[in-house]
């Protein structure tokens, strides 16, 4: 596993003379950060537009306001963006926000989250007039949300769309109507929460006073700590947790606002005074269309006259197991396998996807898919851990038969091993360059053994090295020169060295300090680097919770570490330094290294006879053609790729960290996409990489699932509790509710993933009730537009 220290960049509002910048140029300057860093701190002096579309999910980014925020902060604010204020801001926060996740620590003034269409933003004070005005929500995406810990200004959620808005009567402005005057006015969607009294002057044409049903309350309570956290009051937890304290104005449906207005017609009276005027004396075409169809359309019918059909979208999205797994591996159709006793095809299959299911799937891979498993929802979720150590000692799949073809791979990493063992599976000849005298990378050199199980790393390598067409050179160093030779011999090369050169930084004493991989290296081999009793770690990452559990390992009593802003830590290696003792120091700064310890920016001396710096490492590629691209960030270089891994040289590609950062189940997805990648080149097939979009957690029906009270540890228990999200589990739900019988299951040659049935509805007996779509357990069936 291999880590890359966030970059942290300050900008300032003012010149080299104090004087403010204007906002166009701060703005500028802002962008020109953003590039390269992950997190920014903004030195502001009024400037607007603060956060105008910055960030993306691939490429999340922080922003932090230290100074005085101008008009429109998180203006048009993208999913990934995280804009923090540490005071208050002016109006129009979080107009046309997105995405982005906006948190004012103070008040702010009047138009907060105009037309906000995505996102969240959350006040810790309160807000002036025009707040949650003309919301949009697109029903496929999250509902925008507003938090306020006080009360909001006059015509508060005027025109709401679709919007969430909570408001907590916390020190409000006005204790006697925290929601001011006339809220809710043309609201036609969303809900209002607010604690605290109102004037009743409400529009109650537009909205209803209701106390919060347990869904609501629910939603209320699940994401209360949250925002509490984030603005820094999680002291009011208690006093906001008073149900009863609590109101809901909830939009009135065009449904409810007509019968308002008319009251219910009878059908009699709707027949004879709209129907027969229409299709009886009053039709305008009778004259120019005499033969057009004129009797009466039934309440329900079939066929044509259905405004909606459904449809059986088996496999058309994935599960969040699969969706969110780096190497995508289909763990619904593992289980699924597993559950109709066929657990050696499981296998293979899970095989056919990392040839590592024990070593990092099974134990040092934070599961990404544990993590967004929907059957968390229900008790807890699956754990894939258990799935993949049941697979330690299976043998490799049978190779497909030789194709003549031969690929280069320098680096035996998990990335390097992953694109060979892919390759010789289906039949290309795979040849490993390795500099050192071991495969594994970073894996096998630095990872502690006691957080990898050396027994379960070494019989899954002798498995790697059993598997066909697949051949390892250990003890290689290359130059240019021989990689033009590969590029000769081979029909393609693919660089795969991930990043082997520690960052350092420049101060005193700094020639004292031991980077992180020397140390773990050294660690693993039978010439450890001494310890002294007490460490000190520069770079609070998870590597740097690895090296203090070496350091405690090898003699040392105290271990701190030491970082810039929150560690960034977390998961089994947090939980593992913690565990041994060691402690966390930010912000910390350092100032200089000395024979006494650290210094810090304000003096601060923390004591240590050994000083480790763990803020990453970059890729090392003097053996690089010249003909390869490279992007610099941060003062380094990395390989420039595309999508299928493909570098400006076209028989060279590269996978893994030397493209960018990431955790080895990363650089195993990086390696299976780029073998994929090949073995279609060379077969003159088109190359399709993974699309599937992620399922609507709401299409599932949770009804059918009861929860377990025992976890279980079999792969027996794990299937029979999985949802199989977006994949049909085969229950006959559909066919057996479907009121007309329009449902039914036939047989059909078996696809790629070997299910051999699908579920028809008949059009002619289809009357689009919905009870199809109402019930399927894993999000099946949909109801679409006809």
């Amino acid at each position: 596993m291999s880590e890359t220290k966030p970059t942290l960049l300050t900008v300032r509002g003012r010149d080299a003379n104090n004087q403010r910048i204007s906002s166009k140029d701060f703005e500028a300057e802002v962008r020109g950060a953003a590039a390269v860093a992950d997190e920014l701190i903004l030195e502001s002096y009024g400037q607007h537009n603060i956060g105008l579309r910055l960030g993306s999910l691939e490429r999340p980014l922080t922003i932090r306001v230290k100074g005085p925020a101008g008009q429109r902060l998180g203006c048009m604010g993208l999913p990934g963006a995280t804009i923090i204020c540490e005071g208050a801001a002016s109006d129009d926060v979080g107009y046309l926000n997105i995405g982005a996740d906006i948190i004012v620590k103070g008040d702010a003034t009047n138009g907060a989250c105009n037309a906000m269409a995505g996102g969240r933003v959350m006040i810790g004070g309160s807000i002036g007039a025009r707040g949650l005005t003309m919301t949009k929500w697109n029903p496929d995406y999250q509902r925008p949300e507003m938090w306020v810990l006080g009360s909001v200004g006059d015509t508060f959620a005027e025109f709401n769309c679709g919007g969430l808005g909570v408001v907590c009567g916390i020190d409000p402005k006005n204790p006697d109507n925290v929601l001011g005057y006339r809220p809710c006015v043309g609201m036609v969607g969303g809900k209002i929460f607010f604690r605290g009294k109102t004037d009743g002057s409400y529009s109650a044409t537009n909205a209803k006073l209701i106390p919060p049903s347990d869904e609501d309350w629910q939603w209320l309570s699940e994401r209360m700590p949250e925002f509490l956290a984030k603005i820094g009051r999680p002291d009011l937890l208690a006093v906001l947790s008073v149900r009863e304290e609590w109101h809901v104005l909830s939009a009135i449906t065009p449904q409810e606002r007509a019968l308002m207005f008319s009251g219910p017609m009878p059908m009699a009276e709707f027949r004879r005074r709209i129907w027969d005027q229409g299709f009886g004396g009053g039709d305008p075409l009778r004259d120019i269309a005499p033969g057009l169809e004129r009797s009466v359309i039934g309440v329900i019918e079939p066929g044509e006259f259905r405004r909606k059909k459904p449809f059986w979208a088996n496999r058309d999205a994935a599960a969040p197991c699969t969706f969110y797994c780096p190497i995508h591996i289909p763990t619904i159709d593992r289980l699924r396998l597993i559950r109709e006793g066929r657990a050696d095809e499981a296998y293979e299959m899970l095989l056919r996807y990392t040839p590592f299911p024990a070593s990092v799937c099974g134990t040092i891979c934070p599961n990404l898919c544990i993590q967004n498993c929907s059957r968390e929802k229900i008790d807890y979720s699956i754990d894939a851990s258990v799935l993949g150590r049941s697979v330690r000692a299976v043998e490799p799949p049978e190779a497909k038969p030789a194709s003549g073809k031969r690929v280069a791979i320098i680096g035996g990493g998990p990335a390097g091993m992953a694109v060979a063992w892919h390759l010789a599976l289906n039949g290309i000849e795979a040849h490993i360059f390795e500099r050192d005298t071991q495969l594994g990378g970073k894996l096998a050199q630095t990872i502690p053994w006691e957080r990898l199980s050396r027994a379960v790393w070494d019989v899954e390598v002798d498995r790697f090295l059993k598997a066909e067409n697949l051949h390892v050179n250990l003890g290689v160093s290359l130059s240019k020169d021989k990689v033009e030779a590969l590029k000769n011999e081979f029909d393609a090369v693919v660089v795969a060295v991930g990043t082997h050169q520690p960052r350092t930084l420049s101060f005193p004493g700094s020639e004292r300090v031991i980077p992180a991989l020397d140390y773990l290296k050294a660690a693993k081999s039978d010439a450890p680097m001494a310890t002294g009793k007490q460490v000190v770690i520069i770079g609070a990452g998870n590597v740097g919770c690895d090296v203090a559990a070496e350091a405690y390992r090898l003699g040392a009593d105290q271990v701190v570490l030491v970082d810039i802003q929150k560690p960034l830590a977390f998961g089994k290696e947090r939980a593992a330094a913690e565990a041994l003792g060691a402690t966390f120091h930010w912000p910390f700064m350092t100032r200089e290294v000395t024979a006494e310890g650290v210094v810090g920016a304000d003096g601060t001396l923390l004591p240590a006879q050994t000083v480790i710096i763990s803020i990453g490492d970059i890729p090392s590629l003097p053996f690089l053609p010249d003909s390869v691209d490279v992007v610099k960030v941060a003062g380094a270089s990395w390989i420039k790729t595309d999508e299928a891994g493909r570098t400006s040289d076209p028989k060279i590609l590269a996978v893994g960290d030397v493209e960018r950062p990431g955790l080895a189940t990363n650089a195993l997805g990086a390696g299976k996409r780029t073998a994929e990648y090949l073995i279609a080149a060379f077969k003159g097939e088109e190359w399709v990489p993974f699309r599937q979009r992620l399922i609507n957690y709401e299409d599932l029906t949770l009804a059918h699932y009861d929860p377990c009270a025992d976890r279980g540890a079999t792969d027996d228990q794990q299937a029979a509790r999985c949802l199989s999200c977006g994949s049909c589990r085969d229950c006959h739900l559909c066919e057996t509710i479907c009121p007309t019988g329009a449902i039914y299951r036939r047989e059909i040659t078996p696809g790629p993933d070997g299910v051999d049935y699908e579920y028809v509805s008949d059009d002619d007996k289809c009357i689009a009730c919905g009870f199809c779509a109402d019930t399927c357990p894993c999000g099946i069936w949909v109801l679409r537009p006809f």
